[in-house]
């Protein structure tokens, strides 16, 4: 066992915290650490090569500074246990409560939560991201099951707005996703969930899918995604339709809005949290 590992240590603030999250997602580092305004990730003394190049990735794509970055040494301890320490279980409104395996038995259902299970794990979607606590209040508050019977959650990640949409009484839905780790990730917590038999997975885009007529699409994806695929959003919506759209960044707010508008979508909800805004419309 090793003695000692190599700690990245990144200060993050609210402009920062999801790129940061990202660069070591795409690294392979599921493992973090939040503690005093900085995450952390504890590797082999025989990752130091790895260490650098995520620190060098940060600086140079992600445009955080090198003084915000710390690569030393710490000695060893069961990061994985701390780590788990760390991820509390997610409350949305009344209706939901996102939790990791490890957490269930501390559960308060008082309130009659519907619980999902997901592990942080490589693909995209636990519940702790500002923009999936967006999407999933408002499909909480505006999905309605009496009508609500088809979803396609176009960029699925994990499958938590497929599983939180069937928990909230849609029948059917179906998840797309072009990443294999989050198309496997996704499989897992649909049956974990419950909810294999009422849920298709593809991994494809949304342009290479037959599957029409939806009455509601989520979509937790960033604007260069959405705003060209509008169109095949539209397409796919049953007139009336409900979108809900998110990981749109506050300043790409009217933006999103303008297009909607050229695409036929009138604006219902518009919601905020951090850095990040959050659509619901309907398909005129």
């Amino acid at each position: 066992m090793e003695k000692s590992y190599i700690e990245l240590e990144i200060a993050f603030n609210e402009s920062t915290y999801d790129v940061i999250y990202n660069r070591l997602y795409l690294n392979g580092l599921t493992t973090i650490l939040e503690e005093n305004g900085t995450l952390k990730v504890y590797l082999p003394e025989a990752d130091s090569v790895l260490a650098e190049k995520i620190r060098a990735e940060l600086t140079s794509h992600d445009n955080i500074p090198a003084s915000e970055i710390n690569v030393g040494m710490f000695e060893n301890k069961d990061w994985n246990t701390e780590w788990e320490k760390t991820i509390e279980p997610v409350y949305i409104l009344d209706k939901l409560v996102i939790y990791p395996s490890w957490k269930k038995q501390e559960l308060e259902l008082s309130k009659g939560n519907i619980p999902i299970e997901i592990d942080p794990k490589m693909s995209f979607g636990t519940g702790h991201n500002e923009t999936t606590q967006l999407i999933l209040e408002q499909m909480s508050v505006f999905i309605d099951p009496a009508i609500d019977k088809y979803l396609l959650d176009f960029g699925s990640g994990t499958g938590i707005l497929s599983i939180a949409a069937i928990k909230l009484g849609v029948e059917n839905a179906v998840a797309i996703e072009i990443d294999e780790d989050s198309v496997q990730n996704a499989a897992e917590y649909f049956e974990l969930n419950g909810v294999s038999g009422n849920i298709v997975m593809h991994q494809a885009d949304i342009a290479d899918i037959t599957e029409t007529g939806f009455d509601v699409v989520a979509a937790n994806i960033t604007s260069n995604v959405i705003i060209p695929n509008l169109a095949n959003i539209f397409t796919k919506l049953k007139p009336g339709g409900k979108l809900f759209v998110t990981g749109i960044l506050k300043e790409e707010t009217d933006a999103l809005i303008n297009e909607l508008t050229k695409h036929n979508f009138l604006m219902q909800e518009l919601k905020q949290r951090a850095e990040w805004s959050a659509f619901y419309a309907i398909k005129q």
